[in-house]
């Protein structure tokens, strides 16, 4: 457990867009990059844990993908909440998803159950508990990414924060 980290982050509505391209997006996940791979180089992480949601936890896996490029021995699990996370999804949305849970070493179901509301912070949970790094690119408010920021804190783990507040303000410079 010493070697993983996991990722929690916001959905595109609160980042710059659904779309990874985006001026703002593209700042965010260049930052993120070199997050991962500091964690990777300066902290010995050689796993990486997403929550295959929309937004950072997809993104970050297709930044883990890239990175593998330069670091083959790095790993990628996804941890799906539920069934079914993503059917309420666009079809673009749906096949990324699918594409990431193809190309991941390892993928774990949390809970066997249709989605309920409480999934989401178990998979957040599980997450945390077994990993020793967290990588948060979190905005300060409230919700799932500050609970899981939240518990991550009770159980002392590393945190590393992205705000996406602060690419806003580097933007309007």
């Amino acid at each position: 457990m010493n070697n993983i980290a996991c990722f929690t982050g916001h959905r595109p509505q609160s980042l710059f867009g659904f779309k990874p391209n985006t001026e703002g997006n593209k700042k965010l996940l260049w930052k993120l990059k070199y997050i991962i791979e500091d964690h990777i180089e300066n902290k010995g992480v050689d796993t990486f844990i997403t929550g295959m949601a929309l937004g950072i936890d997809m993104w970050s896996a297709r930044i883990v993908f890239k990175v593998k490029e330069k670091y083959p021995h790095i790993k990628l699990i996804a941890a799906v909440p539920c069934k079914n996370q993503h059917n309420k999804w666009i079809e673009e949305s749906k096949k990324e998803w699918q594409m990431i849970i193809d190309k991941c070493d390892e993928v774990h179901y949390v809970t066997n159950e249709e989605y309920t509301r409480w999934c989401m912070q178990k998979r957040n949970e599980w997450m945390v508990d077994n990993s020793q790094y967290v990588i948060a690119v979190w905005n300060g408010g409230k919700g799932g990414t500050g609970n899981c920021v939240d518990y991550a804190k009770k159980l002392n783990k590393e945190i590393t924060y992205l705000n996406p507040n602060d690419i806003k303000k580097e933007m309007e410079k």
